[in-house]
């Protein structure tokens, strides 16, 4: 996620905090006007003091250890006869996505990412909400191995769809592959599976958990989801309709969530899509190019339908997909047949 996004959320809440805690005090006028909703205010001082709580250790976490990443890498470089300066520029640039592109060197920087996302989340938890970072749904369940299959094929399928209509259609008109190597596709699957652990666990972990809390799971979802669709706004080449088709790709994966009542579903759809969109059809991720994927097609085709240099997800035939993947959650989910995300408690037996 964009370091401006971190530094935006962190600022925004931690003013946010400070006026209403200073609006709910005690002796505040609120308060004594309205006694009786005590309580539920301070549920909200509560839920905006763990958010700006991860914000703040979110964005301190990020550059720490992005910067450490890069002065380590770029003395390795430096050793090796690669000038230091240029080196150290070139790893930051790949820690924060400043490239503009994903490629295997984009590995450090999803390392690094997931790594100081983990920290935040397990500190925030741990001294914000007095609360272990496996309750926010990453404990063991029965039905995981089946979930974890779903979640692995759909979305290469939901892609599947994509490249079928894209070339039913006549949009594609070549297709430069396959010049991948199987190193490439490994860093590629880390990359993916990092970039998945650390979006899940902060927005359908700490930030819908925390928001759920106080306001219920539809709001949750609403406002995540948002969220999520703003920060792919400061993404390379994006576009409001990208935008929006992330937001309901958000609300997807929050109801994967809900439906299993873990995060280990949307965690393993996130990473399918991803690996899916960019390692295996070549597509742009979220308006990253991808090079090195098992298929690299030539796409000439209207825009608004098949996303254009964001790549598919800022097209209508993204949204398709992902309505198309919101019905077999569905389907599935009515055979599981789980508890409601309000309802479920976090569980204590790590089964």
């Amino acid at each position: 996620m964009n370091p401006l996004v971190r530094l935006i959320f962190a600022v925004v809440l931690g003013i946010t905090w400070f006026v209403v805690n200073r609006a709910y005090t005690a002796n505040s006028r609120v308060n004594k006007e309205d006694p009786a909703g005590v309580e539920q205010r301070q549920y909200i001082t509560g839920a905006l003091r763990a958010l700006a709580f991860f914000g703040l250790i979110w964005f301190i976490a990020s550059t720490v250890v992005i910067f450490v990443f890069g002065l380590v890498l770029a003395i390795i470089d430096a050793i090796g006869g690669q000038g230091f300066g240029d080196a150290f520029t070139e790893t930051i640039n790949s820690a924060s996505g400043g490239e503009g592109s994903l490629n295997p060197l984009s590995l450090w920087g999803a390392i690094a990412t997931l790594i100081a996302t983990v920290t935040a989340v397990w500190l925030s938890q741990r001294f914000a909400r007095g609360k272990s970072i496996l309750d926010l749904g990453l404990r063991l369940y029965r039905e995981l191995p089946l979930d974890a299959l779903l979640g692995l094929v759909l979305g290469p399928l939901l892609f599947a769809v994509i490249f079928q209509l894209e070339q039913l259609f006549g949009y594609l008109v070549g297709n430069r592959g396959p010049t991948f190597s199987w190193g490439d596709l490994l860093q590629y699957f880390v990359i993916f599976a990092c970039v998945a652990i650390s979006e899940e666990l902060v927005v359908r972990g700490y930030f819908l958990q925390v928001l759920n809390e106080v306001w219920g799971g539809q709001v949750a979802i609403i406002v995540t989801s948002l969220f999520w669709g703003f920060a792919h706004l400061l993404n390379p080449r994006a576009t409001l309709l990208g935008a929006f088709n992330i937001v309901v790709a958000g609300a997807l994966f929050a109801y994967a969530y809900s439906m299993t009542g873990k995060l280990w579903l949307p965690i393993i759809l996130h990473f399918s899509w991803n690996f899916a969109e960019g390692a295996i059809f070549g597509y742009p991720v979220s308006g990253y190019p991808v090079s090195g994927a098992v298929f690299e097609p030539l796409v000439n085709g209207p825009q608004e339908l098949t996303g254009g240099l964001f790549g598919p997800e800022g097209g209508i035939l993204s949204l398709l997909a992902i309505l198309i993947g919101g019905l077999v959650l569905y389907g599935w989910d009515k055979i599981r047949r789980p508890p409601a995300l309000k309802d479920e408690p976090p569980s204590k037996s790590g089964s």
